[in-house]
């Protein structure tokens, strides 16, 4: 366990519940870390957010996840993508968030559908519905071994097809359209094999996937 572990989740985590979330509006020091912490650091949240993240309410734990994988939040998510920390430790945080959906989006989710604009109170559905819009994780065009982090990246939406929660379904399959474009075939394979594995689809889920396969997502 990295020995800056329990001072990171103090620091995007335990904070209070502001309108716009603390990095907007509290005056904080940046974290001290270099960009291999950062990355080992996020790796290390989402492999044990199911009982890390517990005793922070949805709305934390929604800022935290904003702070981490927003950019217009932090430049925390860019240590994902830099080149000058080894490839092993950036694609392990990336699988990291198999366990984010698994663990934490299933579990603490409401099952609404974010693109039909479902009633939903629960401030943990933001991030998980638009975990692919306000991160660039979804776009590695300017970035070495662009492939093998689309790969990784679509590994992580195909298992959190998995997922009995409709807003996880959905969410995958809104990354999953994002990076359509980039790699299709992959894409179409994905989503081709998950409807038919899922007869009895939620309509509305099923539309999704078929937008999702041609990259038409919201």
């Amino acid at each position: 366990m990295h020995s800056r572990y329990a001072d990171w989740l103090a620091y995007v985590f335990d904070r209070p519940e502001t309108p716009s979330g603390w990095y907007f509006d509290l005056e904080v020091e940046p974290f001290d870390g270099n960009l291999a912490d950062i990355v080992e650091l996020v790796a290390l949240t989402m492999e044990n957010c199911g009982v890390d993240l517990a005793k922070y309410s949805n709305t934390q734990v929604a800022h935290g996840l904003k702070y981490i994988f927003s950019c217009s939040c932090s430049d925390i998510v860019f240590a994902l993508m830099d080149d000058s920390v080894a490839i092993s430790m950036r694609l392990r945080a990336i699988a990291s968030l198999k366990s984010l959906y698994r663990d934490c989006f299933t579990p603490r989710c409401d099952p609404a559908l974010g693109h039909l604009s479902d009633p939903c109170e629960n401030p943990l559905n933001y991030p998980c519905h638009m975990l692919w819009d306000f991160s660039p994780l979804s776009y590695w065009e300017s970035r070495s071994n662009k492939y093998t982090f689309y790969g990784a990246v679509v590994d992580v939406l195909e298992d959190a097809l998995l997922s009995p929660n409709p807003a996880c379904v959905e969410s995958a399959l809104h990354g999953l359209g994002h990076i359509q474009s980039s790699y299709d075939d992959r894409v179409s394979q994905v989503i081709t094999n998950y409807l038919k594995k899922n007869k009895n689809l939620l309509p509305a889920l099923r539309a999704y996937a078929e937008s999702a396969k041609v990259g038409n997502v919201q």
